[in-house]
């Protein structure tokens, strides 16, 4: 099965992504997965990314079996439906501090050096 973002809804405080389920020579089934934005905004995740998050729950929901995917029908996301993703951006954040090389810091040119660091202009 695959999934297609359909759009979303706003209410009050919470916003409802709608999504469709098609398998070959089935008629489409629709998924409804809400959250609240205050815990967006308490995990610091950009409302952006939850259609994504969404379509991946689907994705592995459908793959572990029906019996999975039929709970998210209609599913309210919970903070612990969010830990896969923190634990991944704190992955990529600790992998990229890796990467990072330190910086040297510039260092003036010894007073014997004949390297200037401004020219002037003489008038002529």
């Amino acid at each position: 099965m695959h999934f297609a973002y359909r759009g979303f809804t706003h209410h009050q405080s919470r916003r409802c992504f709608t999504f469709w389920g098609i398998e070959q020579r089935n008629p489409a089934i629709v998924f409804s997965i809400e959250i609240d934005l205050p815990l967006l905004s308490q995990n610091r995740i950009a409302v952006q990314d939850v259609p994504m998050f969404c379509a991946d729950l689907l994705t592995t929901a459908s793959l572990a079996g029906p019996e999975f995917l039929n709970k998210f029908r209609n599913y309210r996301i919970l903070e612990e439906d969010l830990r896969p993703l923190l634990i991944d951006r704190e992955k990529r954040a600790a992998e990229k501090a890796m990467r990072r090389s330190p910086r040297k810091p510039v260092q003036k040119p010894a007073s014997a050096s004949n390297i200037q660091l401004a020219s002037r202009v003489q008038a002529q």
